[in-house]
Parts: structure tokens; C-alpha cells; sequence
């Protein structure tokens, strides 16, 4: 996610140039370990404890999610930003440095693996039954039965085309015609980009991907090269598709739809082709100096009002759907189980080596080849 509010996107979904490096230096690559145990940390507390906490908290998250007006009234927030995911294995090495986090839930593994997170009593959440179903019964949120991660906001990634050109791509094949060379554009993210080719190879989890379905979605992404214009950053399709350069953008996230049409390209329209969602997260950290404080704000992020106002903020969806009012007309749903239909959740991929799944580091290999072939 950037740090701003004029192009919002997720921060599992930015460019990870150095997440080679940032993982290694925290031991985290290539020797694989196993997930470390967790204790019951929330026995001490109850509801009412929770409700009348107070005192300081401090919350590392990113700036479209900083909505202060929802904060509880009588909680002293300090609030610190994040951009990238590897920014929140670095800021997060510092014991008691922060109380609760906001991550995509993708991330689960990565700190699970640094023990930095612990998991959460959702009884112990007044609001927990606020969420749509689909959140609260997510497998993503979840490692051996526990929940670590508190879904607040999510989205999903969806194809763009400008229909004074072109009619709505229903097919990858449509992508490939003639019409269309050199007139598409992808973001310069591996995870985007790897993933929604693997649905178009047909691998059964795309996030979670054997080496054959991986070499298979890499044959694709490669053979569909010569209908690439641009690999872009996060926010460089809106200019692109004002000035008629690209046609067609995919994956593109949240108000991308939106700030391009304002920057002239008027008939953009969208489809769910290859779409899948992601969750960003709230996670409580294993050395919360104020566990309770932490529990109240996440407790409250699931509120009707808070999730409406936050909604309008960020133009992230919101978990809770009576939120959904608060959601820009052009990318509105009926229901969270209705949109999530069109775009099943990604569970992350996996940061460990020796198993039956391609690692990150591989992808990211992968894509730095592809970009320079």
C-alpha cells in the first residue's frame, strides 16, 4: 500500500525488489523452520476488560487505514506506517515496540515463523459476528485451527479495458488478439502477476503452486509477452490509459477503475476475469505491552460506523457488509459472499523451501528473468 490516499492498493500487492534480502537478513531465507507454539495469551481478559481498557497503543498500519475519527475515545494511539510487507518484518523486530499490526493475511507464515504474532481469542471480540460469514469462517485467517489475523478491510484484483476499443475480454484467449498487442499493461508485482496467470493455466490453488503448475504459468506469462507494452508501477496505468497507450490493465486494485476514468479514459469498464481477493489484517503481537488496548481498537475497527467511515477513507471494501453503502458506486456488490463468488481468497504463498510448493524467493527469480528476457 502506498503511504497516501490518491492510489490505494494492498501491501501485499507492492513490488518486492528487496524482499530477497530484507527476509534473509531476519533469517527467514532459505533454510526452512517450523511453525514455533503458542500459548492461551488472552486468558487474563474478558469483554468488560476490554471494553474499559485504556492507555497507550501503539499500531504500526498504512496511512488509508489511519482513520482517527473511529478510534475509541479513550485509547492514547500512536500510529506508525508501513508501505511494504518487508517493512513490517523489520519494524516489528523490536519486542514491545508496537501492540498490533495491519497486514495482508498472507503474511501469517512470515510471522509466524519470526514468532512475532500470537493468535486471538475471537470470543473475547463483541463484534466478531458483525463480519460477513465469508470472513469469519476463512481458512486464510487461520494456522492449525487458531485465528491469528482479524480480517478489516479486502478487495480484489480486476481486469480494466477501455470498451471504446475493446469488448470486455470474457476469455484469455480474447487477450490475445491481434487488436490487442502492445496495447496491454501489468503491474511490476510478482505475486499479482504470477498468480493470475496461474489461474489462467488452470492450477488448482494458485498461490500455492507445484513446480509443474509453476513452470506451466511461467510458459503462459512468457508466451504472452509480445502483447505487453509496459510492466508498470501501482498507479502508472491511470496515465497510461488516459493518454490511450494501453487498452487493457490487469490485475489493477481498488480506485485504480475510478482515478483513471477521472484522468480521461471515460469509458473504462471492469471485469472479473482471473479475479481473486486478498484480506488486510488485523494481528495482535506476542509482546503487546497493552494487549487489551489492542483487542478494544480491533474490537471496534469491526463496528458498522467504523467500518463505514474507514470504507470511505480508503475505498477498500469493507468485511462488514453493512458497510457496503460506503463503497464507490462503480465497484459496489450486493454482499461480500456474492463478490467473493467472482474473486476466492489467495491464502499467500509460502516462504518455506524443501516442500511441495514453489517458495516466494523462486517467484521473485522468476519474475526478475521474465522482466530482463
Amino acid at each position: 500500500m502506498k503511504n497516501d490516499t490518491t492510489h490505494f492498493t494492498p501491501r501485499h500487492i507492492q513490488t518486492r525488489r528487496r524482499m530477497l534480502k530484507s527476509m534473509g537478513a531476519l533469517g527467514i531465507l532459505p533454510a526452512a523452520s517450523s511453525l514455533l507454539p503458542t500459548a492461551a495469551f488472552a486468558q487474563n481478559m474478558t469483554q468488560e476488560s476490554i471494553a474499559t481498557a485504556s492507555g497507550p497503543l501503539n499500531f504500526l498500519g498504512s496511512q488509508p487505514y489511519q482513520v482517527e475519527s473511529t478510534w475509541p475515545k479513550d485509547l492514547d494511539i500512536t500510529w506508525a506506517y508501513n508501505s511494504t510487507n518487508e517493512d513490517i518484518l523489520v519494524k516489528t523486530q523490536q519486542k514491545g515496540a508496537f501492540d498490533a499490526i495491519i497486514i495482508y493475511q498472507g503474511m501469517i507464515d512470515q510471522l509466524l515463523k519470526l514468532n512475532r504474532i500470537e493468535p486471538i481469542d475471537t470470543s473475547l471480540l463483541s463484534n466478531w459476528d458483525e463480519m460477513s460469514p465469508s470472513f469469519q469462517d476463512a481458512n486464510v485467517i487461520r494456522r492449525n485451527g487458531d485465528v491469528y489475523a482479524v480480517p478489516l478491510h479486502w478487495g480484489y484484483g480486476y481486469l480494466e479495458y477501455n470498451a471504446d476499443h475493446v469488448d470486455a475480454p470474457k476469455s484469455y484467449e480474447d487477450l490475445l488478439s491481434p487488436k490487442l498487442t502492445k496495447k496491454i499493461g501489468i503491474p511490476d508485482d510478482p505475486y499479482a502477476v504470477i498468480t493470475t496467470f496461474a489461474i489462467f493455466s488452470g492450477a488448482e490453488k494458485p498461490n500455492n503452486l507445484t513446480p509443474k503448475e509453476f513452470d506451466e504459468a511461467l510458459k503462459l506469462l512468457h508466451s504472452f509477452k509480445p502483447q505487453i507494452l509496459t510492466i508498470h508501477n501501482y498507479g502508472d496505468e491511470i496515465s497510461l490509459f488516459a493518454r490511450g497507450d494501453i487498452w487493457v490493465g490487469f490485475p489493477e486494485y481498488s480506485n485504480s477503475l475510478a482515478k483513471s476514468r477521472e484522468a480521461g479514459a471515460t469509458n473504462l469498464q471492469k471485469t472479473e476475469l482471473a479475479a481473486w481477493s486478498y484480506i488486510d489484517c488485523m494481528m495482535v503481537l506476542k509482546d503487546a505491552p497493552n494487549r487489551e488496548a489492542a483487542y478494544k481498537f480491533i474490537n471496534n475497527a469491526l463496528s458498522a460506523g467504523a467500518q463505514l467511515a474507514s470504507t470511505e477513507h480508503s475505498m477498500a471494501f469493507p468485511v462488514n457488509d453493512a458497510a457496503i453503502p460506503a463503497i464507490a458506486e462503480e465497484m459496489r456488490y450486493e454482499s461480500a459472499e456474492q463478490a467473493l463468488e467472482l474473486a476466492p481468497m489467495m491464502p499467500g504463498v509460502t516462504v518455506e523451501t524443501g516442500g511441495p510448493d514453489v517458495p516466494f524467493q523462486e517467484w521473485m527469480q522468476a519474475w526478475i528473468e521474465f522482466k530482463a528476457a
